[in-house]
């Protein structure tokens, strides 16, 4: 069994001793932010980081009321920027905690006389050592060069961090997840045989949106990463607005269809795409929405839309690594890369 799909497994307990572990310190961090009083946060991160920072963002708007921004690391890095963040929440967001542009980020922003967090597996990282205060994973050091754990347990801070800093004290009831997500494991029997289908798959299409637009783009990187298929990322409305121009007869498109806002739409794409005859392998709990696809992975219907975004990533990273395996690569050591990235 390849170190990813090891992983992979590890998740349900990984995000229960993060809950665990980390409540208390991400308590008292939300009262503190509180009662200093922030008009925005930043978000700085890479890779997977970055897409778990996009989940972030829908998380704690939706949440908080905060508005949310994704920094721009060359802002700073490149370009000399100095922002003005007096008021701000800038979180980094990184498994190593070693990535140079974004621990510049934190640095410039600290300065600034923002209040700084670190998100992060590692915690005597560079990372750790530049923020106020730190989050740590509690998942264990991840060795495969394809992050899903980590991810996985960036979501879960998140979680935490937006639940803290809500004004109205919302539930979010993200204890939940971790059972949600030992479910999830259940199935990878199913795609493994769903993934001799995809075996010759050199392109493909990734849609989500609002809560589950983070997943689109994880699962695309994921199939970029481990598979080398060129995959495409969308939200179902973006999808419409000419990209939709590329799907011909058989052409694959992956959708994730959860309960709540988002389905409807995803659904009147999938009708559309159906017009088209696409090859589409949809990801939900919804019988009549699993019907128009040419294949499903039925997942619980007790998973409300707000904690779907963990539970639903897990099949999304078995069809990754079993795909690799299928096509005979080694979905642990992606060619040209490297478990820690530096850039400027």
């Amino acid at each position: 069994m390849s170190l990813m799909l090891e992983e992979i497994s590890h998740q349900p307990t990984g995000l229960e001793r993060t809950i665990r572990e980390e409540r208390a310190k991400v308590e008292h961090l939300g009262a503190f932010l509180k009662n200093r009083g922030i008009d925005l946060v930043v978000l700085a991160a890479r890779g997977s980081s970055d897409n778990a920072a996009l989940f972030g963002r829908y998380l704690l708007e939706i949440t908080t009321g905060i508005p949310v921004s994704l920094s721009a690391p060359s802002v700073h890095t490149l370009y000399d920027a100095k922002l003005k963040l007096g008021r701000a929440l800038v979180v980094g967001v990184s498994q190593s905690g070693e990535g140079e542009d974004i621990n510049r980020v934190l640095e410039l922003a600290r300065a600034s006389g923002a209040a700084t967090v670190c998100i992060t597996n590692e915690p005597s990282s560079t990372m750790a050592s530049l923020a106020d205060e730190s989050l740590i994973m509690q998942v264990g050091k991840e060795k495969s060069v394809a992050a899903t754990k980590t991810f996985t347990g960036q979501m879960m801070l998140f979680y935490m961090l937006a639940a803290a800093l809500s004004e109205n004290g919302q539930a979010l009831n993200y204890d939940l997840i971790p059972e949600y997500a030992a479910r999830a494991l259940a199935t990878r029997e199913e795609i493994s045989r769903l993934v001799e289908r995809y075996v010759f798959m050199e392109n493909c299409v990734v849609v989500g949106r609002g809560l589950l637009y983070a997943n689109a783009y994880e699962l695309a990187l994921k199939l970029m990463e481990t598979c080398y298929v060129v995959a495409e990322r969308f939200s179902s409305a973006d999808f419409l607005h000419g990209p939709v121009a590329v799907v011909e007869r058989h052409f694959p498109v992956i959708l994730f269809a959860p309960p709540g806002a988002t389905r409807r739409g995803v659904r009147e794409l999938m009708e559309r795409l159906n017009l088209m005859r696409a090859e589409m392998l949809v990801i939900t709990d919804d019988a009549d929405t699993a019907k128009l696809a040419s294949r499903a992975v039925l997942m619980s219907s007790e998973i409300e839309e707000i904690l779907a975004p963990i539970p639903y990533i897990i099949p999304g990273q078995f069809f990754a690594a079993l795909l690799a395996e299928a096509k005979g690569l080694d979905p642990d050591a992606p060619r040209s890369l490297s478990k820690v990235t530096r850039t400027l």
